[in-house]
């Protein structure tokens, strides 16, 4: 008997875990404007939900959630790809780990909120044949490009997120795995901004195919991409 087909899987928002949230709502309010609900478990930009906050043990990182209609298939999918699932957690072979949700609305463009998710990997052929089979995401490299380092990951026609093989440079840099990409204004001024307050920059700002970036990290150590996307 054929599997059922891997149900639709997409990046829908982000999450911050962290052993030191009041510090996290003090940056991050400070670098992104953001404003947080009763609890402080929803993080605000111009009162639109942009990223929940838990307290966590370990290190502090940023996760990638991703929508589905059928969290059961989208896990056995997961499973049969090789992953290890654990609730609402994927990790995959690779070493990178998402969060499934289900039903959930994507988050909706703007300053301060989510503009882009990446995987970043040192091994892409593995790495795509694992989001094609978990997520039913498809690598694409774009029209004119000069090799396959970067991808688009298609679903449904258009593309959702992307894959990105980490030169030799980056690779000891970047963690692998799902970056978070969220949009400012200015990334020069936000990366000066996080330096003076208690974060980093860990890859200045430049010019990619996409926009302006920029890679922080902030005061626990949550490596995140700041972007102002291209113009279209």
């Amino acid at each position: 008997m054929n599997a059922a087909p891997t149900p639709a899987v997409v990046p829908c928002g982000i999450d911050l875990v962290t052993p030191d949230p009041d510090t996290a709502r003090e940056f991050y309010a400070d670098l992104f404007g953001w404003t947080y609900d009763a609890d402080g478990s929803t993080a605000l930009a111009d009162g639109v939900p942009a990223a929940g906050l838990r307290t966590g043990t370990g290190p502090a990182r940023w996760w990638t959630r991703f929508t589905t209609d059928d969290a059961p298939a989208a896990r056995a999918a997961a499973t049969r790809a090789g992953a290890r699932v654990e609730g609402d957690e994927v990790h995959d072979p690779l070493g990178a780990a998402l969060r499934l949700s289900v039903g959930a609305a994507v988050v909706p463009p703007g300053l301060g909120r989510p503009a882009w998710y990446e995987y970043m990997t040192s091994s892409p052929t593995e790495a795509d044949r694992f989001l094609a089979d978990a997520l039913a995401l498809h690598a694409t490299v774009p029209p004119g490009a000069p090799d396959d380092s970067y991808a688009l990951l298609v679903a449904g026609g258009r593309p959702v997120a992307g894959r990105l093989a980490l030169p030799p440079p980056l690779a000891g840099v970047l963690p692998t795995g799902w970056m978070v990409y969220v949009a400012v204004a200015d990334p020069d001024e936000a990366a000066e901004r996080a330096g003076s307050r208690g974060g980093r920059v860990v890859v200045p700002p430049n010019d990619v195919l996409t926009g302006r970036v920029a890679a922080l990290a902030d005061p626990a150590g949550a490596v995140f991409t700041v972007i102002r996307p291209a113009a279209r």
